[in-house]
């Protein structure tokens, strides 16, 4: 029997001895075997016995079997952040003389590695737009890796998941794609052609701004060489953070139709206000990508990005705000704001910042999960400052 997702996500491993009904926390670096031939294991990925914390724990293995099965994995990996994941994945996957083509539209922190280190180790990085990605064949015909975000942070642009697959698959390339902004709940990437997916897990997987962790999603196959790579490098997230995931996860798909609902409320109020050069969320008919997004989403989401008229009038927005709170997070109950320029994406030039469209007045909102009314509300006062 095919089960939905919020049964998956409550439903997990189960530990039959004391019979608990949350799984418990496996908190111990190491574990013990009955004899020293057990150790013959010790490398085999998902092997079933357990070992070493950084190889893997009950706690861990629990919460990623969940999410493999909510995003129709074979296999996912548990990581301490999304950087970790994100980072871990391209050591596994990329070598010396290799190259990878890249959105130039990105979160901040994924631009600073293949712009600031993923060189260092040899690595080619091309950057393309949209529309070179879905010709990434022609443009970049040696690329081993094709990575990309959809919706893209901070601008929530979409791209076509489908036509991006299938340009890489003409050059063999991998596909990998950052499907934070999503989430399982509202996009399947890997149904859709992507061999590897990525999250951070401190976002929407979390969901309550407390706990900071990452997950990648795929085939055994293909996630062989990062669990060894994984192990080397140690970006594995503690016994209590995996805990507090797996409590996440069983809201998550009730979260996400809160989190989808307020968004486009609060999206429709903010596009009829004066003081707003433009709103961009998938779910707007006026959006640009919206037809794409129908396409690929079952839900558009909790973000969103505004523009107004200048970096002063999206401070004055940010600080009167009297519910919403000004920092660089998302995918929290807490409906949360930032100024991409200031926060997430302060490490671009001018010159990337124009290649990435992101404005000097724009700011990102992360809807949380509020009343929608008291949202639209405060968003409404505090732009009367802009």
């Amino acid at each position: 029997m095919t089960h939905g997702k919020t049964t998956r996500a409550i439903h997990g491993m189960r530990e039959d001895h004391n019979r608990p009904v949350t799984y418990p926390v496996y908190q111990t670096a190491a574990f013990w075997v009955e004899s020293s031939d057990g150790f013959a294991h010790v490398n085999d990925y998902n092997a079933e016995e357990y070992f070493y914390s950084r190889y893997d724990n009950p706690t861990l293995r629990n919460v990623s079997q969940k999410l493999a099965g909510l995003e129709q994995a074979e296999e996912c990996l548990l990581f301490a952040s999304g950087m970790t994941a994100i980072t871990t994945v391209m050591m596994a996957c990329l070598r010396a003389g290799d190259t990878v083509a890249t959105s130039s539209a990105l979160y901040g922190g994924t631009l600073a590695f293949f712009r600031d280190w993923a060189p260092r180790y040899g690595i080619n990085v091309c950057w393309l737009d949209e529309d070179q990605l879905y010709q990434v064949d022609q443009v970049v015909p040696t690329a081993k890796v094709v990575y990309f975000e959809t919706p893209v942070n901070p601008r929530c642009d979409v791209l076509s998941i489908r036509r991006v697959v299938a340009a890489a698959r003409k050059i063999n390339a991998l596909v990998i794609k950052d499907n934070t902004f999503a989430s399982p709940i509202n996009q399947m990437p890997l149904a859709l052609g992507v061999d590897i997916s990525i999250h951070s897990a401190t976002k929407y997987l979390g969901g309550h701004s407390d706990v900071t962790a990452g997950a990648v999603m795929g085939s055994r196959e293909r996630l062989a060489p990062i669990f060894s790579a994984r192990k080397v490098f140690g970006g594995i997230p503690s016994p209590h953070d995996a805990f507090l995931l797996d409590r996440s996860l069983k809201t998550l798909e009730i979260r996400m139709a809160q989190h989808n609902g307020s968004a486009l409320a609060l999206a429709q109020a903010l596009e009829a206000h004066p003081k707003v050069k433009q709103v961009l969320y998938p779910g707007l008919e006026s959006f640009p990508g919206h037809a794409i997004a129908r396409e690929q989403m079952t839900g558009f989401g909790g973000m969103l990005c505004i523009e107004v008229a200048s970096l002063e009038a999206a401070k004055a927005v940010c600080d009167h705000l009297q519910i919403a709170l000004n920092v660089a997070h998302l995918g929290g109950p807490e409906t949360m704001v930032s100024i991409p320029v200031l926060t997430s994406h302060s490490m671009l030039t001018p010159e990337q910042l124009q290649q990435a469209r992101i404005a000097p007045g724009m700011v990102r909102i992360s809807v949380g999960l509020e009343n929608t009314e008291d949202l639209i509300a405060d968003f409404q006062q505090a732009l009367t400052y802009a």
